[in-house]
This record gives C-alpha cells, sequence and structure tokens, in this order.
C-alpha cells in the first residue's frame, strides 16, 4: 500500500451554547506523530477543525452547538490534500459522536483512505470507536513507535498482528493488542511538528487550557506519566505505570527553538505532574533562569505538591512561574487518603500555599467532591481547606466516572449511577453518581451553599474583590441565573 500523504486530524467539538466549555490548544499529540510520519518521508499535514472553525457554530439543540470547521469545509481540506491515511485524535469520551461522525465524512470522499483512531477516548474505549465500520485502525496509549510500525507494515505489506497497542479488525471480529510498551527514553522521540501546527492561529486567545498571559503561547510536555494513582484519573492508561522524563537539556532545546523560531512568550507545562522528580525540576528552572528565556509561564494540570518545597517555588517564580495550580482534590485527609489514594498532606499544602503569599506568587486549586465514601461532611471541609489557604475561587469538579478509572468501576460494582450511564453525560457537572451518604439534590446545594461561602468569605476578607464579582454578574447574567438554580 502506497502511503505519501497523511492528515492529521482534531475534530470539531460539541459545546454548551454559552458559555462554551472547551477552548482551542495546539495539538500535541498529533504534533509528534506528524514528526514520526515526516521521518518516514511522508507529506503530513495537521487539520485542527475547532481552531480553523473557532467562530463557525451549528446548534444541535436548544442547549448544544457544535463549534468548528463545517463538514463542508472538512470535506474540501480532505479533497485538497488527497491522503492515503488520516488519523483523528479521539481526546474527550463525550464528544465520542463527532468521532463516528468524521469517520463516515472521509469514507464519503474515498473508501480507500485508511482511518486510524488514537488517543484518550480511543484507549478507554476501544471496542465503541473500532466497531464502526468506518474505522479500520486504532491506536492505544502512548503512540509514536506503534503508528511507525502500522506506517511501516501497511507500506510494506507486512504482519500487523504483532503491533504494541494495535487495535484491527477482519471481517465483523475486533482484534486489541494490549499496551505493554512504553518509550524507556522519551528524548528519542522527535519534537512536535510545529511548522504544521499553524501556531500564529492559536496566539491572541483569551483562554487555552485555561487563561492565557501573553499573545504568543504554546504547549510544552516535558515528561510523561505521573507517580500518583488517583482514583478518577485514567493518565495511567495512557502513560503507562511509570513516570518517565525528558532530560533537562532536551527540553531546553526546545525551549530555545519556541523562543528563537516562532518568538513564544508564554509557555504552559503540559505534563501530568512536571514536579514529580524534585531535583530534574529544581534542576529545569535553574537552567532556565541561567540562560534568561524569560518565558512566563503555569502549570494547567496541576503539580506533585508532595515533592514541593519552599527552594522549588523560589526557582519556579524566578523562572517565570505565574500561577501555580495545586491539585488537593480534597480538604479531607481522610477522603485523600482512604478514596482517592493521593499522597498528599494537607498541612504541606497550608504552608507552601502561604509561602505563595509571602512571595507574591498567584496560586490556585483543583477540588473533586462527590467520591463514592465521601459524606458531605467531607466536602464543607474541601470548602473551609480553600479558605483556609486564601483560595476562594477553586476549580471545583463534581466527581465523574470516566472510563478506565477505578472510580468508573466502583460505581459499576456498587450501582452508584443516579442514571443510566451514557458517554453523553461525561462533563464536570453531569452528577452521575449517587451513593447512601447523598444523592444529586444534595450535592448541587452543598456546592450551592459551599461556593457562597467562599464568596461571602472572600469579600469580607478582601472588601476589594465585590468590584471583580459585579463585573462577573453583569457580564454574565445567565451564569449567575444557573448557578442560583443549582441551589434549589
Amino acid at each position: 500500500m502506497q502511503l505519501n500523504r497523511i492528515l492529521l486530524m482534531a475534530p470539531p467539538a460539541f459545546t454548551m451554547r454559552a458559555p462554551r466549555d472547551i477552548n482551542p490548544l495546539p495539538p500535541m499529540g498529533l504534533g509528534y506523530l506528524a514528526s514520526i510520519a515526516e521521518r518516514l518521508g511522508i507529506k503530513v499535514k495537521i487539520l485542527d477543525c475547532l481552531m480553523h472553525g473557532w467562530d463557525h457554530e451549528e446548534y444541535m439543540n436548544e442547549s448544544i452547538v457544535r463549534v468548528g470547521l463545517s463538514d463542508k469545509d472538512i470535506q474540501e481540506q480532505i479533497i485538497q490534500f488527497k491522503p492515503d491515511m488520516v488519523g483523528i485524535n479521539c481526546q474527550f469520551s463525550r464528544q465520542y459522536k463527532i468521532y463516528h461522525h468524521m469517520f463516515s465524512l472521509i469514507k464519503k470522499i474515498d473508501q480507500r483512505i485508511v482511518v486510524v483512531a488514537g488517543g484518550p477516548h480511543a484507549t478507554v474505549c476501544p471496542e465503541e470507536v473500532l466497531s464502526d465500520d468506518k474505522c479500520d485502525y486504532l491506536l492505544v496509549g502512548e503512540a509514536e513507535d506503534s503508528f511507525r510500525e502500522l506506517i511501516e507494515a501497511l507500506q510494506q505489506d507486512t504482519e500487523i498482528s504483532t503491533i504494541d497497542g494495535l487495535g484491527w479488525k477482519t471481517g465483523d471480529h475486533l482484534y486489541f493488542n494490549p499496551k505493554l510498551r512504553f518509550i524507556k527514553d522519551i528524548d528519542s522521540i522527535p519534537y512536535p511538528a510545529y511548522h504544521l501546527m499553524e501556531l500564529y492561529k492559536y496566539f491572541g486567545l483569551d483562554a487555552s487550557h485555561g487563561k492565557r498571559h501573553k499573545k504568543r503561547f504554546c504547549p510544552i510536555i516535558t515528561s510523561r506519566g505521573c507517580p500518583a494513582k488517583c482514583t478518577f484519573c485514567s493518565a495511567h492508561r495512557v502513560w503507562g505505570n511509570k513516570y518517565r522524563v525528558r532530560s533537562v537539556d532536551n527540553v531546553l532545546e526546545e525551549m530555545r527553538l519556541l523562543k528563537d523560531q516562532y518568538y513564544v512568550e508564554e509557555i504552559m507545562f503540559e505534563d501530568d505532574n512536571v514536579t514529580a522528580d524534585a531535583k530534574r525540576a529544581k534542576l529545569l528552572f535553574s537552567r532556565m533562569i541561567e540562560e534568561g528565556l524569560d518565558f512566563v509561564w503555569d502549570t494547567p494540570n496541576g503539580v506533585g505538591v508532595w515533592s514541593m518545597d519552599e527552594e522549588m517555588i523560589d526557582l519556579m517564580k524566578k523562572s517565570g512561574c505565574i500561577n501555580l495550580n495545586f491539585p488537593v482534590e480534597s480538604g479531607s485527609q481522610r477522603v485523600l487518603k482512604d478514596i482517592i489514594k493521593k499522597p498528599l498532606m494537607l498541612e504541606k499544602v497550608k504552608r507552601l500555599t502561604t509561602y505563595c503569599k509571602t512571595i507574591g506568587l498567584n496560586y490556585s486549586m483543583f477540588l473533586v467532591m462527590g467520591m463514592p465514601g465521601e459524606k458531605l461532611s467531607d466536602m464543607w471541609e474541601s470548602f473551609k481547606f480553600a479558605s483556609e489557604c486564601g483560595c476562594f475561587s477553586p476549580h471545583i469538579s463534581v466527581a465523574t466516572p470516566y472510563p478506565g478509572t477505578q472510580l468508573y468501576e466502583n460505581c459499576v460494582k456498587n450501582g452508584y449511577f443516579s442514571k443510566p450511564f451514557s458517554l453523553n453525560d461525561l462533563f464536570i457537572r453531569s452528577f452521575l453518581i449517587k451513593t447512601p451518604d447523598w444523592k444529586e439534590k444534595d450535592l448541587k446545594r452543598i456546592l450551592f451553599k459551599g461556593i457562597l461561602y467562599l464568596k461571602l468569605t472572600s469579600i469580607i476578607t478582601q472588601p476589594s474583590i465585590i468590584i471583580e464579582y459585579a463585573r462577573k454578574v453583569i457580564s454574565q447574567p445567565s451564569r449567575v441565573i444557573e448557578f442560583i438554580k443549582q441551589g434549589y
């Protein structure tokens, strides 16, 4: 089979009409795969349908819109490029319908185009994806090596059944090889094909995986995996159970590339845990200071608090950190230890947030509420803990049973679903769980009261913040109304 041209696609996305709960992010995973394919002498194109069609909406119903390129525009791009293979990033399980729609769209143009699915959703729900007769192959988890092996096997017409992490079909029968081999030396992976990612299209976005602070920004990934095994997280299914890091020299070389060729001013460490290896993290931040890279940066996915100390925080701020995200998850030590299984001591969080205040480094906090086994009193502990740390606007997720997580398996085993499970409901306010300790209405009420408690506490301790709250109420009245409705 001739594979001369490969199109790598990030599909459009479904979101709430107002406000949108998505924003574009340069597709790093596709960038890595593009570099692999280019090394094989293949012509590659990356098409981020969400970014290219960010100003285009199609109404699905009264509350949901599709954002991104229209079917017609996508078809025109495919016809113009004439790919032999299209790889589709199946990122979020909630978006599963759009992936199947893309498979069908591609095959309508040319049945001979090879369709390959990959990404987190394809990894945790492989049968759901590959059972579509328009999808030819599926790659599970870390895909650089298996993608290369699949391309070479198809080009040379050799056996594919030994490719690690590959899903394929013969007639109506689906086959899946388990993902057993992960890349030990991740320095060996070429940098993402930034020259194909059209970074300039993202420059100037107000939000891209959180609020951005500079016009010219870009993600960077310096490690893979996370030593923690939080029960609500499926990262280990994608990256394996072993935490692997790139060398500091390798990371700095990529940073210089971003600075010198693309004039990037802000970077986002998209690692699941950039600080997990304390010695290596301190060396990285020290070298960033020594080399005068002068980036502004933050940690959208959070940091491993257990490995941090005041020295590290000093280095982070001096090297350009503008905001630290502390993934605390719960203000109850019992919930952390026995339910979430996170190796974190809350007293250390208090100490580090106090230090951040001392040196003037902004910080925020992630909380997860509604885990089976958690009581309403534990949730109040989370609100009180956030207040004690001076974090009055934490990012609060309602525990959601994503496939591939221990939380999901627990809900299946114990019948904790509040309604029949559907991939359509996988978002952070879906309230999919009920337990003997509380039901959906109890959870909604305590969230309402807890958030209100934090807002009032912040006004008492920082009266000037009332102006900011007033602006938000005026600019987004629908969100305020919806918030009040949820409390009753």
